[in-house]
């Protein structure tokens, strides 16, 4: 009976490992591939030029920069 234990607890940790290593191996390979096209050699401002940034409504602030300034002593 702690033989087959034994056996089984040893079968689940390399099945964990192996699905591990192919997970990281997969998540690797995927990143390189999305990550190549995106350095081919598209610029900031063709980006922000294909955004349309004219027809989003204009944002009203208030300056609180001096909020927490500290009291004088």
């Amino acid at each position: 009976m702690r033989a087959f234990i034994g056996i089984a607890a040893t079968g689940i940790a390399v099945a964990a490992i192996g699905i591990w290593w192919h997970s990281t191996s997969n998540s690797a390979t995927e990143t390189s591939v999305v990550s190549k096209p995106a350095l081919a050699g598209i610029s900031v401002w063709e980006i922000h030029n294909q955004a349309h940034l004219e027809s989003l409504p204009v944002q009203q602030f208030e300056d609180q920069s001096l909020v927490f300034a500290e009291q004088p002593r």
